[in-house]
């Protein structure tokens, strides 16, 4: 068999060789009639040549009968760039299958066009294979749509990147006294590139009479408004931060600076103050009107080796506490979205956080996760995960790590793969021992 055959779509009924010379009449008839390009190869003969060609292929080629019968169909391909398209023919060819191959062909002229061709075997009353019929159907305006469509999408995913490496940190800066997490996954098509920027925010801001702010958040809706949102709530909440040492305070001035800025849209935003503990009476001002659970009798490290830390939100998901010991609870007072109204209410709630105790804020691509059932992980699902950390791993070297990988390990099991929403995650441990 020849290293090239012709070119091809619909199958040709089997019987066809064996029609009367009325119904081949017709069929020539139909075939001359067709618009798509249509050639028969004699497999019969050597380098199987062709045999017909109706109108519609001189028309799409540029080439007569005259120039086209006689000889094999790989004419159209001389020159060109083929890629492997030679060989799955000659696959077709060999096995007798019909099939689809995409490839470039030339014309008559010198352009070149992309052949969709569609091969079909015609055999005789025996059995035996005596012809290939090829349809030829042009389809380089479609291929070059998807070769925009791809480069369109690739500068996209690359555009988005550069972005949302502009709306986080690169890396978050030194805690002593703290070992700190991140897991930052923006959301994925289905194939696995990236869509469009993410609305999620992390850092970690210094305050002002020592300790830092942490801080996670999350615009709604996805694209460049709400990269342009992140990106301003990101530096409000550090300039702020410099001005103010409460952390509900600092939400509730960061909602009148925000507020043009979300055009529309709203925000989300948990902030922690972490005292300084170089310092044993650095968290002092961030107690002063906060409210306890009762676990504190005094704000300072050394009251039972606890530090406080405190915890405000704006219409965000409440953290989790994770102890050395004991189960998972949610920690904070729920408080008002940012971007609705320049005023929102927030509230300061002081957390005791012991030496191998652990915070966990996420944003909500974690509890909304959703299985094939439509059902989310939720707020109780995500308890569940974190009690089921081994103890060994709760108050281990890289705490917050496994603390970490435990939560993306049940997102992934409950939505029966990766998440395909945004996804950000900040662990805050106190070490047992000093990192």
């Amino acid at each position: 068999m020849s290293e090239t055959p012709v070119c091809a779509d619909r199958a040709t009924p089997s019987s066809a060789v064996d029609a009367t010379a009325g119904d081949r009449g017709l069929l020539v008839a139909a075939l001359e009639a067709v618009d798509q390009a249509v050639c028969v190869s004699d497999m019969r003969r050597p380098d199987e040549p062709i045999v017909y060609v109706n109108p519609a292929f001189t028309q799409t080629t540029g080439y007569t009968a005259a120039q086209a019968l006689g000889r094999n169909c790989r004419f159209l391909q001389d020159g060109l760039d083929v890629g492997d398209a030679p060989a799955r023919i000659r696959a077709l060819l060999r096995e007798g299958r019909s099939g689809v191959v995409t490839l470039p062909n030339g014309r008559a002229d010198g352009t070149v066009f992309v052949n969709e061709l569609s091969l079909s075997p015609l055999h005789d009353a025996e059995g035996v294979l005596t012809h290939y019929v090829a349809v030829q159907r042009d389809v380089t305006d479609r291929v070059e749509a998807e070769r925009a469509r791809d480069v369109s999408r690739l500068e996209q995913t690359e555009l988005a990147e550069q972005l949302q490496r502009t709306l986080v940190p690169r890396r978050l800066p030194d805690a002593p006294g703290y070992a700190l997490a991140v897991r930052y996954s923006p959301a994925t098509r289905a194939d696995g590139s990236r869509g469009a920027v993410s609305g999620d925010v992390y850092d970690l801001v210094p305050r002002p009479g020592g300790g830092w702010f942490a801080v996670i958040g999350d615009i709604s809706g996805r694209g460049p408004r709400a990269a342009a949102a992140t990106g301003v709530l990101r530096w409000s909440l550090r300039g702020v931060a410099t001005t103010v040492d409460g952390p509900a305070e600092l939400l509730r001035d960061v909602a009148a600076v925000v507020l043009d800025a979300m055009d529309g849209r709203f925000a989300t935003a948990a902030v922690v103050a972490l005292p300084d503990l170089a310092d044993p009476a650095g968290d002092e001002a961030v107690m002063d009107g906060a409210p306890t659970d009762g676990a504190l009798t005094d704000g300072r490290p050394g009251s039972g080796g606890a530090a406080t830390a405190v915890v405000a939100l704006a219409g965000h998901p409440r953290p989790v506490l994770l102890p050395a010991d004991g189960p998972a609870r949610h920690v904070g007072r729920h408080g008002s979205l940012l971007g609705v109204l320049p005023d929102v209410s927030t509230y300061d709630e002081a957390v005791p956080l012991r030496p191998g105790d652990q915070l966990v804020l996420f944003t909500d691509g974690v509890t909304e996760t959703m299985d094939s059932s439509r059902q989310m992980l939720g707020g109780d699902g995500l308890l569940a995960a974190l009690d089921g950390i081994a103890p060994e791993d709760r108050r281990g070297p890289h705490a917050q790590d496994a603390t970490a990988d435990a939560v993306l390990a049940a997102v992934e099991a409950h939505a029966g793969g990766p998440s395909s929403d945004d996804l950000t995650l900040l662990v805050i441990a106190r070490p047992v021992a000093a990192p």
